[in-house]
Protein backbone atom coordinates (compact mmCIF):
# COMPACT_ATOMS: atom_id res chain seq x y z
CA UNK A 1 0.00 0.00 0.00
CA UNK A 2 3.37 2.96 0.18
CA UNK A 3 3.79 4.27 -3.08
CA UNK A 4 7.51 4.66 -3.33
CA UNK A 5 7.86 7.82 -5.15
CA UNK A 6 5.33 9.53 -2.61
CA UNK A 7 7.44 8.00 0.21
CA UNK A 8 11.06 8.66 -1.26
CA UNK A 9 9.88 12.29 -2.20
CA UNK A 10 8.50 12.83 1.35
CA UNK A 11 11.84 12.72 2.61
CA UNK A 12 13.46 15.80 0.94
CA UNK A 13 12.62 17.83 4.55
CA UNK A 14 14.36 15.47 6.07
CA UNK A 15 17.35 15.57 3.72
CA UNK A 16 17.08 19.29 4.48
CA UNK A 17 17.17 18.86 8.13
CA UNK A 18 20.31 17.30 8.10
CA UNK A 19 22.17 19.17 6.17
CA UNK A 20 21.37 22.32 8.38
CA UNK A 21 22.16 19.90 11.58
CA UNK A 22 25.70 18.88 9.86
CA UNK A 23 26.56 22.81 9.25
CA UNK A 24 24.76 24.25 12.65
CA UNK A 25 27.89 22.80 14.29
CA UNK A 26 29.34 25.37 17.34
CA UNK A 27 32.87 25.57 18.70
CA UNK A 28 32.66 25.15 22.15
CA UNK A 29 32.64 28.10 24.53
CA UNK A 30 35.66 29.07 26.12
CA UNK A 31 36.35 28.87 29.82
CA UNK A 32 37.08 31.51 32.45
CA UNK A 33 40.65 32.26 33.09
CA UNK A 34 42.21 29.67 36.13
CA UNK A 35 42.37 31.82 39.41
CA UNK A 36 45.50 31.81 41.49
CA UNK A 37 47.63 28.29 41.65
CA UNK A 38 45.66 26.56 44.67
CA UNK A 39 48.65 23.87 45.32
CA UNK A 40 49.81 26.00 48.23
CA UNK A 41 46.44 26.40 49.72
CA UNK A 42 44.52 23.45 49.56
CA UNK A 43 46.22 21.25 51.80
CA UNK A 44 45.85 17.17 51.16
CA UNK A 45 47.68 15.70 54.30
CA UNK A 46 45.61 18.32 56.55
CA UNK A 47 42.06 17.10 54.47
CA UNK A 48 43.11 13.52 54.83
CA UNK A 49 43.64 13.74 58.98
CA UNK A 50 40.02 15.27 58.79
CA UNK A 51 38.68 12.48 57.22
CA UNK A 52 40.39 10.28 59.68
CA UNK A 53 38.81 12.48 62.79
CA UNK A 54 35.51 12.14 60.83
CA UNK A 55 35.57 8.77 60.89
CA UNK A 56 36.09 8.22 64.03
CA UNK A 57 33.88 10.41 65.59
CA UNK A 58 30.79 8.84 63.12
CA UNK A 59 32.01 5.54 61.62
CA UNK A 60 28.22 4.95 60.90
CA UNK A 61 26.94 7.98 59.26
CA UNK A 62 24.20 6.76 57.43
CA UNK A 63 21.33 9.02 56.41
CA UNK A 64 18.76 9.54 59.63
CA UNK A 65 21.52 8.23 62.08
CA UNK A 66 23.09 9.59 65.47
CA UNK A 67 26.75 9.75 63.33
CA UNK A 68 25.00 11.93 60.67
CA UNK A 69 23.59 14.37 62.93
CA UNK A 70 27.56 13.99 65.04
CA UNK A 71 29.25 15.04 61.78
CA UNK A 72 26.44 18.39 60.52
CA UNK A 73 27.14 19.47 63.83
CA UNK A 74 31.11 19.21 63.33
CA UNK A 75 30.47 21.08 59.78
CA UNK A 76 28.65 23.33 61.05
CA UNK A 77 31.12 24.18 63.91
CA UNK A 78 33.67 24.70 61.13
CA UNK A 79 32.01 26.90 59.02
CA UNK A 80 31.24 29.06 61.87
CA UNK A 81 35.09 29.17 63.18
CA UNK A 82 36.19 30.01 59.54
CA UNK A 83 33.89 33.04 59.42
CA UNK A 84 31.24 31.86 57.32
CA UNK A 85 27.21 32.72 57.93
CA UNK A 86 26.26 29.14 58.73
CA UNK A 87 22.58 28.34 58.76
CA UNK A 88 20.97 24.63 59.80
CA UNK A 89 17.64 23.62 58.34
CA UNK A 90 16.31 20.86 59.50
CA UNK A 91 13.41 19.17 57.20
CA UNK A 92 11.80 16.17 57.01
CA UNK A 93 12.50 13.86 53.57
CA UNK A 94 11.46 10.74 51.73
CA UNK A 95 10.20 10.22 55.35
CA UNK A 96 13.48 10.48 57.28
CA UNK A 97 14.66 13.66 59.09
CA UNK A 98 16.95 14.99 57.18
CA UNK A 99 19.58 18.17 57.91
CA UNK A 100 21.20 20.36 55.62
CA UNK A 101 24.06 22.94 56.81
CA UNK A 102 24.99 25.84 54.70
CA UNK A 103 27.82 28.87 54.86
CA UNK A 104 27.75 31.77 53.27
CA UNK A 105 30.84 34.12 52.77
CA UNK A 106 29.25 37.73 51.17
CA UNK A 107 31.24 39.09 48.68
CA UNK A 108 31.07 42.21 46.52
CA UNK A 109 28.18 41.39 44.14
CA UNK A 110 25.11 39.17 44.57
CA UNK A 111 26.14 36.76 42.03
CA UNK A 112 26.80 33.21 43.94
CA UNK A 113 29.49 30.30 43.34
CA UNK A 114 28.02 27.26 45.09
CA UNK A 115 30.82 24.09 45.97
CA UNK A 116 28.02 21.36 47.51
CA UNK A 117 28.72 17.78 48.73
CA UNK A 118 26.08 15.48 50.69
CA UNK A 119 27.31 14.70 53.85
CA UNK A 120 25.43 11.19 54.45
CA UNK A 121 27.15 7.84 53.81
CA UNK A 122 26.49 4.94 51.03
CA UNK A 123 28.14 2.43 53.54
CA UNK A 124 29.76 2.17 56.71
CA UNK A 125 32.57 3.70 57.18
CA UNK A 126 32.40 5.56 53.19
CA UNK A 127 35.88 7.42 53.98
CA UNK A 128 36.54 7.57 50.90
CA UNK A 129 33.11 8.71 50.15
CA UNK A 130 31.07 11.30 51.88
CA UNK A 131 33.85 11.26 54.83
CA UNK A 132 36.20 12.97 52.18
CA UNK A 133 33.81 15.49 50.43
CA UNK A 134 32.87 16.63 53.70
CA UNK A 135 36.20 17.37 55.04
CA UNK A 136 37.25 18.39 51.29
CA UNK A 137 34.28 21.44 52.37
CA UNK A 138 35.36 22.12 55.60
CA UNK A 139 39.12 22.51 53.92
CA UNK A 140 37.92 24.94 51.29
CA UNK A 141 36.34 26.66 54.13
CA UNK A 142 39.57 26.84 56.27
CA UNK A 143 41.31 28.50 52.60
CA UNK A 144 38.55 31.14 52.18
CA UNK A 145 38.67 31.79 55.92
CA UNK A 146 41.83 34.67 55.22
CA UNK A 147 40.45 35.48 51.49
CA UNK A 148 38.07 38.43 50.19
CA UNK A 149 36.05 37.24 47.62
CA UNK A 150 34.30 39.18 44.74
CA UNK A 151 31.09 37.24 44.67
CA UNK A 152 29.28 35.51 47.46
CA UNK A 153 30.90 32.10 48.01
CA UNK A 154 27.85 29.18 49.25
CA UNK A 155 29.28 26.17 50.87
CA UNK A 156 26.40 23.24 50.96
CA UNK A 157 27.14 20.16 53.30
CA UNK A 158 23.48 18.66 52.43
CA UNK A 159 21.74 14.95 53.70
CA UNK A 160 19.69 12.59 52.16
CA UNK A 161 22.22 11.87 49.08
CA UNK A 162 21.53 8.17 49.45
CA UNK A 163 17.53 9.18 48.88
CA UNK A 164 17.45 10.65 45.97
CA UNK A 165 19.68 13.88 46.63
CA UNK A 166 17.10 15.05 48.80
CA UNK A 167 18.97 17.57 50.73
CA UNK A 168 20.03 19.04 47.13
CA UNK A 169 16.48 19.15 46.14
CA UNK A 170 16.14 21.31 49.49
CA UNK A 171 18.66 23.71 48.79
CA UNK A 172 17.60 24.02 45.02
CA UNK A 173 14.30 25.28 46.32
CA UNK A 174 16.04 27.65 48.64
CA UNK A 175 18.20 29.15 45.86
CA UNK A 176 16.22 31.84 44.59
CA UNK A 177 16.91 33.39 41.26
CA UNK A 178 19.26 30.51 39.50
CA UNK A 179 20.51 33.16 37.08
CA UNK A 180 22.20 34.48 40.00
CA UNK A 181 24.24 31.41 40.54
CA UNK A 182 27.30 31.60 38.52
CA UNK A 183 28.43 27.85 38.51
CA UNK A 184 28.00 25.26 40.97
CA UNK A 185 30.34 22.68 41.63
CA UNK A 186 29.18 19.65 43.05
CA UNK A 187 31.90 17.44 45.21
CA UNK A 188 31.82 13.40 45.26
CA UNK A 189 33.70 10.43 46.31
CA UNK A 190 36.65 12.96 46.10
CA UNK A 191 38.96 10.54 48.03
CA UNK A 192 38.07 7.43 45.90
CA UNK A 193 41.47 5.92 44.65
CA UNK A 194 40.63 5.02 41.12
CA UNK A 195 37.76 6.31 38.06
CA UNK A 196 35.49 4.57 36.71
CA UNK A 197 34.58 6.66 34.01
CA UNK A 198 35.14 10.61 33.36
CA UNK A 199 35.34 12.42 36.52
CA UNK A 200 33.20 15.26 35.36
CA UNK A 201 29.14 14.80 35.15
CA UNK A 202 26.97 17.00 34.00
CA UNK A 203 23.94 15.22 33.12
CA UNK A 204 20.41 16.22 34.21
CA UNK A 205 16.76 15.05 35.00
CA UNK A 206 15.76 16.33 31.99
CA UNK A 207 16.49 17.40 28.09
CA UNK A 208 18.84 20.15 29.22
CA UNK A 209 22.91 19.70 29.94
CA UNK A 210 25.88 21.54 31.91
CA UNK A 211 27.01 24.83 31.08
CA UNK A 212 30.16 24.49 28.39
CA UNK A 213 32.00 27.08 29.65
CA UNK A 214 31.33 25.76 33.38
CA UNK A 215 32.55 22.17 32.12
CA UNK A 216 35.86 23.70 30.03
CA UNK A 217 36.61 25.76 33.00
CA UNK A 218 36.82 22.55 35.37
CA UNK A 219 38.50 20.49 32.90
CA UNK A 220 41.21 23.17 32.55
CA UNK A 221 41.36 22.84 36.81
CA UNK A 222 41.62 19.24 36.66
CA UNK A 223 44.29 19.65 33.71
CA UNK A 224 46.53 22.21 35.97
CA UNK A 225 46.69 19.43 38.57
CA UNK A 226 46.20 16.29 37.90
CA UNK A 227 47.38 16.35 34.06
CA UNK A 228 44.57 14.89 32.74
CA UNK A 229 40.79 16.38 31.45
CA UNK A 230 39.23 14.09 33.92
CA UNK A 231 38.76 11.57 30.24
CA UNK A 232 36.62 10.85 27.60
CA UNK A 233 33.14 12.17 27.36
CA UNK A 234 30.39 9.95 26.08
CA UNK A 235 30.45 8.83 22.57
CA UNK A 236 27.64 10.66 20.08
CA UNK A 237 25.48 8.04 19.86
CA UNK A 238 25.54 7.48 23.72
CA UNK A 239 25.04 11.26 24.37
CA UNK A 240 21.83 10.81 21.86
CA UNK A 241 20.43 8.29 24.08
CA UNK A 242 21.06 9.86 27.44
CA UNK A 243 19.34 13.09 26.12
CA UNK A 244 16.51 10.98 25.11
CA UNK A 245 16.16 9.18 28.63
CA UNK A 246 17.84 11.41 30.70
CA UNK A 247 18.51 10.38 33.73
CA UNK A 248 20.95 12.90 35.77
CA UNK A 249 22.87 10.43 38.66
CA UNK A 250 24.14 12.91 41.04
CA UNK A 251 23.18 15.83 42.85
CA UNK A 252 23.99 18.13 39.85
CA UNK A 253 20.98 16.44 37.87
CA UNK A 254 18.59 17.84 40.37
CA UNK A 255 20.38 21.27 40.56
CA UNK A 256 20.32 21.41 36.35
CA UNK A 257 16.55 20.41 36.71
CA UNK A 258 16.03 23.55 38.94
CA UNK A 259 17.81 26.05 36.74
CA UNK A 260 20.91 26.41 38.14
CA UNK A 261 24.45 25.64 36.29
CA UNK A 262 26.22 22.62 37.78
CA UNK A 263 28.63 20.04 36.90
CA UNK A 264 30.32 17.00 39.33
CA UNK A 265 33.45 16.31 40.74
CA UNK A 266 33.60 12.97 41.34
CA UNK A 267 36.81 11.06 42.02
CA UNK A 268 35.41 7.45 41.23
CA UNK A 269 33.64 8.18 37.45
CA UNK A 270 29.37 8.78 37.93
CA UNK A 271 29.25 5.75 39.98
CA UNK A 272 30.22 5.58 43.95
CA UNK A 273 33.37 3.25 44.17
CA UNK A 274 33.33 -0.74 44.77
CA UNK A 275 32.20 -1.30 48.54
CA UNK A 276 35.75 -2.70 48.54
CA UNK A 277 37.47 0.84 48.35
CA UNK A 278 35.52 2.91 50.52
CA UNK A 279 37.94 2.27 53.75
CA UNK A 280 39.75 4.86 55.05
CA UNK A 281 43.54 2.96 54.26
CA UNK A 282 41.88 3.24 50.60
CA UNK A 283 42.35 6.72 50.40
CA UNK A 284 45.35 8.14 48.61
CA UNK A 285 46.53 11.59 50.34
CA UNK A 286 48.18 13.21 46.87
CA UNK A 287 45.20 11.74 44.65
CA UNK A 288 42.83 13.54 47.26
CA UNK A 289 44.63 16.79 47.17
CA UNK A 290 44.65 16.95 43.28
CA UNK A 291 41.10 16.45 43.00
CA UNK A 292 40.87 19.40 46.51
CA UNK A 293 42.98 21.39 44.45
CA UNK A 294 40.95 21.44 41.30
CA UNK A 295 37.79 22.40 43.05
CA UNK A 296 39.41 25.19 44.72
CA UNK A 297 41.00 26.20 41.74
CA UNK A 298 37.20 26.09 39.98
CA UNK A 299 35.44 28.29 42.43
CA UNK A 300 38.55 31.21 42.68
CA UNK A 301 38.17 31.03 38.63
CA UNK A 302 34.14 31.78 39.28
CA UNK A 303 35.16 33.76 41.89
CA UNK A 304 37.52 35.80 39.78
CA UNK A 305 35.49 36.45 36.32
CA UNK A 306 33.18 39.53 35.55
CA UNK A 307 30.64 37.27 33.98
CA UNK A 308 29.37 33.46 34.11
CA UNK A 309 31.18 31.37 31.81
CA UNK A 310 29.08 30.97 28.71
CA UNK A 311 26.41 28.36 28.86
CA UNK A 312 26.43 27.53 25.22
CA UNK A 313 23.07 25.60 23.75
CA UNK A 314 20.58 24.43 26.39
CA UNK A 315 20.69 21.05 24.87
CA UNK A 316 23.59 19.47 22.55
CA UNK A 317 25.60 16.86 21.75
CA UNK A 318 29.31 17.06 21.80
CA UNK A 319 31.10 15.86 18.30
CA UNK A 320 34.48 16.18 17.72
CA UNK A 321 35.68 19.51 18.51
CA UNK A 322 32.33 21.15 18.19
CA UNK A 323 29.11 21.32 19.29
CA UNK A 324 25.67 19.90 17.60
CA UNK A 325 22.86 22.53 19.16
CA UNK A 326 19.82 20.56 20.37
CA UNK A 327 17.27 22.59 18.42
CA UNK A 328 19.07 21.17 14.93
CA UNK A 329 18.60 17.46 16.23
CA UNK A 330 14.76 18.18 17.13
CA UNK A 331 14.29 19.52 13.86
CA UNK A 332 15.57 16.57 12.08
CA UNK A 333 13.48 14.37 14.19
CA UNK A 334 10.20 16.10 13.26
CA UNK A 335 11.43 15.76 9.66
CA UNK A 336 11.83 12.21 10.19
CA UNK A 337 8.13 11.74 11.16
CA UNK A 338 7.15 13.04 8.03
CA UNK A 339 7.54 10.41 5.38
CA UNK A 340 6.03 7.83 7.36
CA UNK A 341 3.15 10.16 7.95
CA UNK A 342 2.51 11.01 4.32
CA UNK A 343 2.59 6.82 3.31
CA UNK A 344 -0.09 6.16 6.23
CA UNK A 345 -2.38 8.85 5.33
CA UNK A 346 -1.80 7.42 1.55
CA UNK A 347 -2.32 3.73 2.97
CA UNK A 348 -5.27 4.96 4.52
CA UNK A 349 -7.05 6.44 1.43
CA UNK A 350 -6.11 3.57 -0.69
CA UNK A 351 -7.80 1.23 2.19
CA UNK A 352 -10.82 3.34 2.17
CA UNK A 353 -11.16 2.95 -1.49
CA UNK A 354 -10.76 -0.71 -1.47
CA UNK A 355 -13.04 -0.93 0.94
CA UNK A 356 -10.84 -2.03 3.70
CA UNK A 357 -11.75 -2.17 7.42
CA UNK A 358 -9.55 0.20 9.75
CA UNK A 359 -11.74 1.60 12.25
CA UNK A 360 -11.96 -1.89 13.86
CA UNK A 361 -8.50 -2.38 13.51
CA UNK A 362 -7.88 1.17 15.21
CA UNK A 363 -9.18 -0.49 17.93
CA UNK A 364 -7.44 -3.58 18.08
CA UNK A 365 -3.94 -1.60 17.87
CA UNK A 366 -5.15 0.65 20.84
CA UNK A 367 -6.14 -2.57 22.69
CA UNK A 368 -2.69 -4.07 22.31
CA UNK A 369 -1.14 -1.17 24.78
CA UNK A 370 -3.56 -2.70 27.50
CA UNK A 371 -0.99 -5.08 28.50
CA UNK A 372 1.74 -3.35 28.91
CA UNK A 373 -0.11 -0.95 30.76
CA UNK A 374 -1.28 -3.07 32.99
CA UNK A 375 2.03 -4.24 33.76
CA UNK A 376 2.92 -0.86 34.99
CA UNK A 377 -0.18 -0.38 37.30
CA UNK A 378 1.01 -4.17 38.75
CA UNK A 379 4.49 -2.83 39.13
CA UNK A 380 3.28 0.84 41.09
CA UNK A 381 1.01 -1.50 43.06
CA UNK A 382 4.31 -3.92 44.14
CA UNK A 383 5.66 -0.86 45.44
CA UNK A 384 2.68 0.66 46.97
CA UNK A 385 2.06 -2.55 48.98
CA UNK A 386 6.22 -2.88 49.88
CA UNK A 387 6.39 -6.10 47.96
CA UNK A 388 9.13 -3.55 45.57
CA UNK A 389 11.60 -1.12 46.62
CA UNK A 390 9.87 2.57 46.85
CA UNK A 391 12.21 4.58 44.87
CA UNK A 392 12.39 8.51 45.50
CA UNK A 393 11.86 10.66 42.65
CA UNK A 394 15.55 11.41 41.68
CA UNK A 395 17.95 8.63 40.12
CA UNK A 396 19.27 6.84 42.82
CA UNK A 397 23.03 5.29 43.01
CA UNK A 398 22.31 1.55 41.75
CA UNK A 399 24.30 0.04 44.65
CA UNK A 400 21.78 0.91 47.09
CA UNK A 401 19.11 -1.09 44.95
CA UNK A 402 20.44 -4.54 44.23
CA UNK A 403 18.80 -6.85 42.21
CA UNK A 404 17.88 -9.56 44.70
CA UNK A 405 15.13 -12.11 45.06
CA UNK A 406 12.13 -9.45 45.76
CA UNK A 407 13.33 -7.68 42.65
CA UNK A 408 13.40 -10.24 40.63
CA UNK A 409 9.96 -11.35 41.66
CA UNK A 410 8.61 -7.75 40.64
CA UNK A 411 10.11 -7.85 37.20
CA UNK A 412 8.67 -11.39 37.21
CA UNK A 413 5.44 -10.30 37.86
CA UNK A 414 4.92 -7.50 35.80
CA UNK A 415 6.32 -9.50 32.94
CA UNK A 416 3.81 -12.43 33.06
CA UNK A 417 1.01 -10.11 33.57
CA UNK A 418 2.05 -8.17 30.24
CA UNK A 419 2.64 -11.18 28.30
CA UNK A 420 -0.42 -13.21 29.51
CA UNK A 421 -2.50 -10.29 29.17
CA UNK A 422 -1.14 -9.78 25.83
CA UNK A 423 -1.63 -12.99 24.33
CA UNK A 424 -5.15 -13.75 25.49
CA UNK A 425 -5.87 -10.24 24.01
CA UNK A 426 -4.79 -11.51 20.63
CA UNK A 427 -6.82 -15.12 20.68
CA UNK A 428 -10.23 -15.06 18.53
CA UNK A 429 -12.27 -15.71 21.44
CA UNK A 430 -11.18 -12.20 23.14
CA UNK A 431 -11.36 -10.40 19.65
CA UNK A 432 -14.89 -10.24 19.39
CA UNK A 433 -15.39 -13.59 19.12
CA UNK A 434 -13.18 -13.54 16.03
CA UNK A 435 -15.03 -10.87 14.15
CA UNK A 436 -12.07 -9.38 13.51
CA UNK A 437 -10.08 -11.22 10.25
CA UNK A 438 -6.41 -12.67 10.80
CA UNK A 439 -3.84 -9.84 11.78
CA UNK A 440 -2.54 -10.75 8.52
CA UNK A 441 -5.54 -8.29 6.45
CA UNK A 442 -4.40 -5.03 4.58
CA UNK A 443 -6.37 -2.48 7.82
CA UNK A 444 -4.33 -4.16 10.23
CA UNK A 445 -1.02 -2.79 9.01
CA UNK A 446 -2.40 0.91 7.84
CA UNK A 447 -4.07 1.52 11.27
CA UNK A 448 -1.00 0.13 13.10
CA UNK A 449 1.21 2.72 10.53
CA UNK A 450 -1.28 5.44 11.94
CA UNK A 451 -1.15 4.96 15.68
CA UNK A 452 2.90 4.61 14.79
CA UNK A 453 2.60 7.98 13.52
CA UNK A 454 0.55 9.48 16.14
CA UNK A 455 3.16 7.83 19.06
CA UNK A 456 5.97 9.36 16.91
CA UNK A 457 4.18 12.92 16.94
CA UNK A 458 3.47 12.60 20.51
CA UNK A 459 6.90 11.49 21.72
CA UNK A 460 8.46 14.66 19.63
CA UNK A 461 6.39 16.91 21.86
CA UNK A 462 7.32 15.00 24.67
CA UNK A 463 11.44 14.83 24.30
CA UNK A 464 12.51 15.06 20.51
CA UNK A 465 15.49 13.55 20.84
CA UNK A 466 13.76 10.49 22.02
CA UNK A 467 11.74 11.27 19.00
CA UNK A 468 14.65 11.22 17.26
CA UNK A 469 16.11 7.78 18.29
CA UNK A 470 12.31 6.58 17.67
CA UNK A 471 12.46 7.48 14.04
CA UNK A 472 14.29 3.83 12.68
CA UNK A 473 11.27 1.56 14.11
CA UNK A 474 8.61 4.08 12.91
CA UNK A 475 10.11 3.84 9.54
CA UNK A 476 11.05 -0.09 10.00
CA UNK A 477 7.67 -1.08 11.39
CA UNK A 478 5.83 1.23 9.14
CA UNK A 479 7.35 -0.77 6.15
CA UNK A 480 7.04 -4.47 7.97
CA UNK A 481 3.32 -3.75 8.18
CA UNK A 482 2.24 -1.57 5.10
CA UNK A 483 4.80 -2.86 1.94
CA UNK A 484 5.00 -5.86 0.33
CA UNK A 485 8.96 -7.14 0.58
CA UNK A 486 9.84 -10.64 1.29
CA UNK A 487 8.83 -12.76 4.60
CA UNK A 488 12.39 -12.47 5.99
CA UNK A 489 12.86 -8.96 4.89
CA UNK A 490 9.97 -8.32 7.32
CA UNK A 491 11.38 -10.22 9.96
CA UNK A 492 14.73 -8.31 9.86
CA UNK A 493 12.58 -4.69 9.40
CA UNK A 494 11.24 -5.81 13.21
CA UNK A 495 14.44 -6.34 14.73
CA UNK A 496 16.30 -3.65 13.25
CA UNK A 497 13.54 -1.69 14.85
CA UNK A 498 14.82 -2.15 18.12
CA UNK A 499 18.06 -1.37 18.02
CA UNK A 500 17.42 2.02 19.44
CA UNK A 501 16.52 0.52 22.80
CA UNK A 502 19.84 -1.39 22.28
CA UNK A 503 21.55 1.62 21.70
CA UNK A 504 19.91 3.10 25.40
CA UNK A 505 20.49 0.05 26.94
CA UNK A 506 24.10 -0.28 26.05
CA UNK A 507 24.72 3.61 26.97
CA UNK A 508 23.11 3.12 30.13
CA UNK A 509 24.77 -0.79 30.92
CA UNK A 510 28.78 0.62 29.72
CA UNK A 511 28.46 4.17 31.96
CA UNK A 512 26.56 3.07 35.00
CA UNK A 513 28.44 -0.54 35.00
CA UNK A 514 25.17 -2.11 34.62
CA UNK A 515 24.17 -5.89 33.84
CA UNK A 516 21.05 -6.88 32.11
CA UNK A 517 18.98 -7.31 34.83
CA UNK A 518 20.87 -4.52 37.07
CA UNK A 519 19.12 -2.46 34.10
CA UNK A 520 16.05 -3.45 33.78
CA UNK A 521 15.63 -3.20 37.54
CA UNK A 522 17.07 0.39 37.37
CA UNK A 523 14.45 1.44 34.36
CA UNK A 524 11.76 -0.50 36.95
CA UNK A 525 12.80 1.91 39.79
CA UNK A 526 12.89 5.39 37.52
CA UNK A 527 9.28 4.50 36.25
CA UNK A 528 7.73 3.76 39.93
CA UNK A 529 10.07 6.16 41.59
CA UNK A 530 8.50 8.81 39.32
CA UNK A 531 11.27 9.87 37.74
CA UNK A 532 9.95 8.81 34.53
CA UNK A 533 6.90 11.12 34.33
CA UNK A 534 3.31 9.32 33.78
CA UNK A 535 2.65 10.91 30.22
CA UNK A 536 6.17 9.22 29.12
CA UNK A 537 5.25 6.13 31.42
CA UNK A 538 1.80 5.74 29.04
CA UNK A 539 3.62 6.55 25.67
CA UNK A 540 5.87 3.58 25.75
CA UNK A 541 3.05 1.54 27.02
CA UNK A 542 1.84 2.54 23.44
CA UNK A 543 5.33 2.07 21.77
CA UNK A 544 5.23 -1.26 23.36
CA UNK A 545 1.83 -2.37 22.41
CA UNK A 546 3.20 -0.99 18.40
CA UNK A 547 5.72 -3.47 18.55
CA UNK A 548 3.23 -6.00 19.73
CA UNK A 549 0.66 -4.98 16.81
CA UNK A 550 3.65 -5.17 13.89
CA UNK A 551 4.79 -9.07 15.79
CA UNK A 552 1.34 -10.02 15.09
CA UNK A 553 1.22 -8.84 11.73
CA UNK A 554 4.54 -10.36 10.63
CA UNK A 555 3.74 -13.42 12.44
CA UNK A 556 0.20 -13.80 10.74
CA UNK A 557 1.67 -13.21 7.04
CA UNK A 558 4.35 -15.46 7.82
CA UNK A 559 2.31 -18.48 8.16
CA UNK A 560 -0.27 -17.44 5.06
CA UNK A 561 2.96 -16.74 2.95
CA UNK A 562 1.12 -13.98 1.38
CA UNK A 563 2.42 -10.60 0.12
CA UNK A 564 1.99 -8.17 2.94
CA UNK A 565 -0.38 -6.07 1.02
CA UNK A 566 -1.94 -5.57 -2.43
CA UNK A 567 -0.32 -4.01 -5.11
CA UNK A 568 0.28 -0.22 -4.65
CA UNK A 569 -2.25 0.91 -7.08
CA UNK A 570 -5.77 0.91 -6.63
CA UNK A 571 -8.34 -1.61 -7.18
CA UNK A 572 -10.17 -1.62 -10.40
CA UNK A 573 -9.74 -2.11 -14.07
CA UNK A 574 -5.69 -1.45 -15.12
CA UNK A 575 -5.07 2.30 -16.35
CA UNK A 576 -3.02 3.02 -19.39
CA UNK A 577 0.01 4.77 -17.91
CA UNK A 578 -0.47 7.94 -20.15
CA UNK A 579 -3.50 9.32 -22.00
CA UNK A 580 -3.37 10.50 -25.69
CA UNK A 581 -4.50 10.22 -29.35
CA UNK A 582 -2.53 6.50 -29.42
CA UNK A 583 -4.30 5.58 -26.64
CA UNK A 584 -7.71 6.83 -27.50
CA UNK A 585 -7.02 4.96 -31.38
CA UNK A 586 -5.94 1.81 -29.11
CA UNK A 587 -9.58 2.11 -27.02
CA UNK A 588 -11.71 2.52 -30.00
CA UNK A 589 -10.13 -0.64 -31.85
CA UNK A 590 -11.34 -2.89 -28.97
Amino acid sequence: MIEPRLYRAAFLPALLAAVIAAFSLENRPHAVPQGLPADVLFEGSLASSTVGQIVQDARDRRVGTPGDARTARRVAHAFRSFGFQTTIERFRGEDTNLVNVVGRRPGLSRHEVVLLASRDALSVPDATGSAADTAALMEVARVLAGRATHKTVVLASVDGGTLGDAGARRFAQHVGDPGLVDGALVLSNLGAPHSHGPLLVDWSNDSRRGSLGLRRTATDSLRNELGTDGGPSATPPAQVARLAFPVGLGAQGVLLERGVDAIRLSGSGERAPPPGSRALDDLRAQRYGELGRSALRVVSALDASAAPPEHGPRSYVLAGGGVVPGWALEILAAALILPALVASIDALARAGRRGEAVVPWLEWVIAGTVPFALGLGVGELLTLVGVAKDAPASPIEPSLAPVDGAALGALAGVAFVALLTWVLLRTPLVRRGGALPDAGAPGAGVATALVLCAAAIGTWFLNPFACLLFALPLHCWMLAALSGVRRSARVWLVVIGLLPVAIVLGAYMRELRLGPLEALWYGFLLVTGGQIGVPTALLGCVIAGLFGATVAIVVARWRTGAPAVAPAGDSGPPRPAAVGPATRLEQVSR
